[in-house]
């Protein structure tokens, strides 16, 4: 019954829903180092029952700079939040590395959403230093797909 719930709800978004874009540019530090080839994602958020979806996926340049931009089809307002996964200042137990990431979401203001296909109106990240521990932080180590359904990762 669930599985069924949910995937009517998915297809009345695809359905009835209108064409909404989003757009995220910044830098990512490591101290006074740029923080490279970390993965950056942009994602719409939704409450229980639904699951998170991500939107696009894209990864820092040499210097830090990333430009994540995407197109959702949703029925209300998107919901976007942008997802760092990165290893910066991740030591792990007794010098061994870590093997998880540590994982930061910023969830952006609706007013830089656009209607239609294009992003009108960027956020602008600015640069951000990921070397000490981030308020809305958490350890990234698998995909878990409960804790999408569940537990919004914020």
């Amino acid at each position: 019954m669930f599985p069924v719930a949910l995937l009517t709800l998915s297809l009345a978004s695809s359905a009835f829903g209108s064409s909404q874009s989003v757009g995220v540019q910044g830098q990512l530090m490591c101290g006074a180092a740029p923080l490279t080839d970390v993965e950056v994602e942009l994602w719409e958020l939704h409450d229980f029952p639904e699951p998170d979806f991500r939107i696009a996926t894209v990864k820092t340049d040499s210097r830090g700079y990333f430009q994540v931009s995407g197109t959702a089809s949703v029925v209300f307002t998107l919901k976007p939040a942008l997802r760092i996964y990165h290893r910066c200042n991740n030591d792990g137990f007794l010098g061994i590395p870590n093997l998880c990431q540590r994982e930061v979401t910023y969830e952006m203001p609706s007013s830089y959403v656009t209607e239609g296909t294009n992003v009108n109106n960027w956020y602008q990240l600015g640069t951000v230093n990921l070397q000490a521990k981030q308020p809305n932080e958490q350890s990234h180590c698998v995909d878990n797909p409960i804790r999408d359904i569940f537990g919004r990762r914020r």
